[in-house]
């Protein structure tokens, strides 16, 4: 079967992942992934009265497939009328999904953190989609991310996360620390859309109480051999 009710571990996903990716191109996968969370933002601004025509997304990526399957969302949405931009919180750029970004929102749409203003571009957003960290990410998000996606938590700004939300590790039910004295560093978001089955952070508290609503995307990963 393709998707399951039940909680998947990372390396047991990494391995369904591996084997369907003998077959399947892993481009397809995560074309697949970027609709499923297109959909899901397009979806969350209707619930706020928003249409997805000049609608302004801010994606804020990491450097991996996490962060392409964020850009390539975007880059779904600016086709369907979004204006939508991108800050990149890592020292490299899932190419693919930057390309098809910068080609759907114009050249200039992804910038890094200290791109001028680019921290602002999380505040002018009315929605984000965190991209930074996948099912890999560990607890807490290193200041680059926390200084985008922080923001977007204090401002009250509606947030899908793609997979898990960053700051938060996929098998554990744990939230991370504080620092410095300062909040837990992690997203809290509105909706999650995670793929092919749930993993322990979305379903067991209190970090399941950082997902939001949790949209459960068949990508085409088989669990079983």
């Amino acid at each position: 079967m393709s998707t399951s009710e039940n909680i998947v571990s990372v390396a047991g996903l990494r391995e369904a992942e591996r084997r369907t990716m003998l077959t399947v191109p892993e481009d397809t996968l995560m074309d697949r992934a970027a609709t499923a969370v297109a959909d899901a933002a397009q979806a969350l601004a209707a619930e706020r009265g928003l249409t997805v025509e000049g609608l302004r997304v801010c994606v804020v990526a990491g450097s991996g497939s996490n962060g392409g399957d964020a850009l390539l969302a975007g880059a779904q949405l600016a086709r369907r009328g979004a204006e939508v931009v991108a800050v990149v919180a890592a020292d490299r750029v899932h190419e693919r999904g930057m390309r098809a970004l910068e080609e759907a929102a114009g050249t200039g749409a992804v910038s890094g953190v200290d791109f001028p203003l680019g921290r602002e571009r999380v505040l002018d957003a009315q929605l984000v989609i965190d991209g930074f960290a996948g099912i890999g990410g560990r607890p807490g998000l290193p200041d680059d991310a926390w200084s985008l996606l922080g923001r977007a938590v204090e401002a009250g700004l509606p947030i899908v996360a793609v997979d898990v939300p960053s700051g938060i590790a996929a098998d554990s039910a744990a939230l991370p620390d504080a620092v410095d004295g300062g909040v837990p560093r992690h997203v809290v978001a509105d909706v999650t859309v995670t793929f092919t089955a749930r993993k322990r952070c979305l379903v067991e508290p209190p970090a399941a109480l950082a997902a939001g609503r949790v949209i459960l995307a068949d990508v085409g990963v088989a669990l079983d051999p």
